[in-house]
């Protein structure tokens, strides 16, 4: 758990069980990151990838995407505001990572599908947010940490077949990217990818589950916090009730404005 200016911060990183007897690596990456912008205060960057399991180098794919999204958003952010972080610059970033992608690609001699990844990413400033989304996973807000205040950022779609999904690494990336622009305060931001998926869509409505989001969150809402926060969330998602639904790597990201 980290306090940083405005923002609680809380995440958690599970290896998926499916993994564990596999023996194969956890394949999803996080990052948070804050700064403090004139226009709009105090603003988090937060991102999470979800590497494909079928690929040699999935995990460094998503480990790439995530430190590229929180430096190239950073970076941009010292000369600009949230507003100019558009659909277009979307798809600009996508291209520009896959450049990089493609230059490691040569230097290793191996395609550039087997860095694939997914990505969810999230700008929140003072009375706007923008969401990134290319993939599979979620992006969860709220304006007032109420009940039945919790909604996606960007409707969840689903595959036609199991395990099917877009990647950053896709030559039709750009097309497949999803945006949006909420002109909102937002109090509470949570990112997940898709291993928390199963737990954490009310699969009836296609809204969030609040049940199992909102107790997670509670923490950084009310103050009432510890050291060990993080480690009481893995613990929590490693579970034998969380693995029953889901045996993927889990990955979530909890943020809430003080």
């Amino acid at each position: 758990m980290s306090v940083s200016g405005k923002w609680r911060i809380a995440e958690a990183s599970v290896i998926g069980q499916s993994h564990l007897n596999q023996n194969t690596v956890c394949q999803d990456r996080l990052a948070t990151h804050t700064v403090e912008v004139e226009s709009d205060g105090e603003i988090l960057i937060a991102v999470v990838a979800d590497g494909a399991g079928s690929t040699t180098d999935g995990q460094r794919g998503a480990e790439i995407a995530c430190k590229f999204f929180i430096n190239q958003i950073s970076e941009f952010l010292k000369t600009a505001s949230i507003k100019s972080l558009t659909e277009d610059f979307g798809r600009r970033w996508i291209s520009f990572f896959q450049q990089q992608i493609a230059a490691l690609a040569r230097v290793e001699k191996k395609e550039m599908r087997e860095y694939a990844t997914t990505l969810i990413g999230a700008v929140v400033g003072k009375n706007e947010a923008v969401f990134y989304q290319v993939g599979d996973g979620g992006a969860v807000f709220s304006t007032c940490g109420k009940p039945e205040s919790y909604e996606f950022s960007i409707a969840p779609v689903e595959s036609e077949y199991v395990n099917q999904t877009e990647f950053l690494t896709d030559d039709a990336a750009a097309n497949s990217l999803r945006f949006i622009c909420v002109a909102e305060s937002i109090e509470d931001v949570i990112l997940f990818s898709d291993g928390i998926f199963a737990v954490a869509v009310d699969y009836q409505t296609m809204r969030p589950h609040e049940p199992f989001l909102m107790p997670m969150i509670a923490p950084l809402r009310n103050g009432n916090i510890s050291n060990d926060l993080n480690e009481k969330l893995e613990k929590f998602l490693a579970s034998p009730r969380i693995n029953e639904k889901t045996d993927d790597d889990k990955k979530i990201i909890l943020a809430s404005r003080k």
